[in-house]
This record gives C-alpha cells, structure tokens and sequence, in this order.
C-alpha cells in the first residue's frame, strides 16, 4: 500500500503528495494556511521537488501606486518552494524558512500570478530550492521575480513522534 494520493483542483492538473498531513493542501482555512486563506492563494502542485501556488490579482493585493505589493509576490515565491520541499519530506517533517534572496524583474497590475519552485539541493539538514514568480494575462506568461531560498529540515529520529523523543 502506498501514502502517494492524487489531488486535484480547478488551477490545473492533478498533483500527488505524501499522505497529507496538512489539509491546506486542498482548502486553505484560517486554522491551517491562514495567509493562504487571507490571500486567496492555491496550491496547484507539490509532487517531485516541484511546487506552484497562483493567485488571482485584484485590488487587495496592490499598495497605493497600484502594482501587486512585493511582499504578496515574496509570499507567493516562499509558499511554492516550502510546498516543492514539502513534496519529498516524510510526512509530518518540520521545516522552515532560513534565508531567502528575491529580485524583482518588473511590476505586475493584473492578471494571475504562478509561483514555480524547484529544489535545487537537498542535504541532511538544509535545502536551497528557488522559485520563479510569473504574471500571466491571457497567453502571456512574464517572468517577474526570481527567488533563492535557504531552508532548515528537522530530520524526525527513528522511535520519535512530532520531533519529540
């Protein structure tokens, strides 16, 4: 028997996760993804060291020059790369943010946005994975931001439960 079970949802294509452990995967809710929830964020894949999460955008998401505030796009850019790190841990793994890096390439207005991460190296304790955000408006998909993350992993004993032996 395996734990791999296929999701889907109206983004995109089917995606496969470990046995899920945390139910935003497929409805973001105030007690389990709650700046997913706020910000209207979806998960579209976590499978294979990959992760994209979109976002619609709309008034709520711009600050007063009326661009999509740079701390949405950043985000959108952490969530992906946690959900493609996600992807290949055991279940219940703990992992966090250590450091991250983003360029922003140009202003986005409107459309939809896709974060697209990828780990690029996973170690013992450590992984650097980055992301692509693009703005997509129709048939157009624009690069515009990049990122570079450094992540911590709590790597769970054998005979530990929830990292705690």
């Amino acid at each position: 028997m395996t734990d791999k079970q296929e999701h889907s949802n109206e983004d995109g294509p089917a995606r496969t996760t470990g046995n899920p452990p945390f139910p935003y995967l497929d409805e973001p809710t105030p007690q389990s993804f709650g700046i997913a929830h706020l910000l209207g964020m979806r998960i579209v894949r976590s499978q294979d060291g990959i992760g994209q999460v979109s976002i619609h955008v709309d008034e709520r998401l711009m600050h007063p020059q009326q661009i999509v505030h740079g701390g949405v796009i950043f985000t959108l850019a952490d969530t992906a790369m946690s959900m493609a790190l996600l992807s290949v841990l055991p279940p219940r793994t703990p992992f966090g943010t250590i450091e991250a890096k983003i360029n922003y390439l140009r202003p986005v207005q409107s459309g939809k946005l896709l974060a697209e991460g990828k780990i690029i190296h996973e170690g013992g304790s450590t992984a650097v994975i980055e992301a692509t955000i693009y703005n997509l408006n129709g048939d157009e998909r624009r690069a515009v931001a990049q990122t570079l993350g450094t992540f911590y992993i709590k790597r769970l004993k054998s005979g530990s439960q929830n990292g705690i032996k």
